[in-house]
């Protein structure tokens, strides 16, 4: 009896960091590019691109994760035109979640770099 509810419970645990960490990946992915973005003048630098690039190939993030990624990465002054056609398609599914299409929407109108309300809105989601 005691060796099944062992058994149990590892395959409880199991299951549950399974379904945890993808999430907490995640939201170390969007509080990083929230931090990025805070600090972005004009394009990332080669570490933020680096960093960048990894989160948009990290398979555990999400689509939308991993598309805000890419489009963070490739800002010069501004979003790319391609870019802001996938953020608008992310921030109109269903599955976005409120911090990707807060992210997705300060990208598509990112202009050189954020205003200060802005700012604070991103330093929400860096935490």
């Amino acid at each position: 009896m005691k060796r099944k509810t062992f058994s149990a419970a590892v395959i409880a645990l199991f299951t549950l960091l399974a379904v945890a960490m993808p999430s907490f990946a995640e939201s170390n992915a969007i509080s990083t590019m929230a931090r990025i973005l805070t600090e972005l003048n004009h394009y990332p630098s080669a570490e933020q691109k680096a960093t960048l690039a990894a989160i948009s190939k990290d398979e555990s993030n999400s689509d939308a994760t991993r598309a805000i990624a890419e489009a963070i990465h490739n800002v010069e002054h501004a979003p790319k035109a391609d870019d802001v056609a996938k953020l608008k398609i992310v921030s109109e599914i269903k599955s976005t979640t409120e911090e990707e299409k807060q992210l997705a929407e300060i990208v598509m109108n990112l202009n050189h770099s954020v205003s200060p309300e802005t700012k604070k809105a991103l330093e929400v989601l860096a935490k």
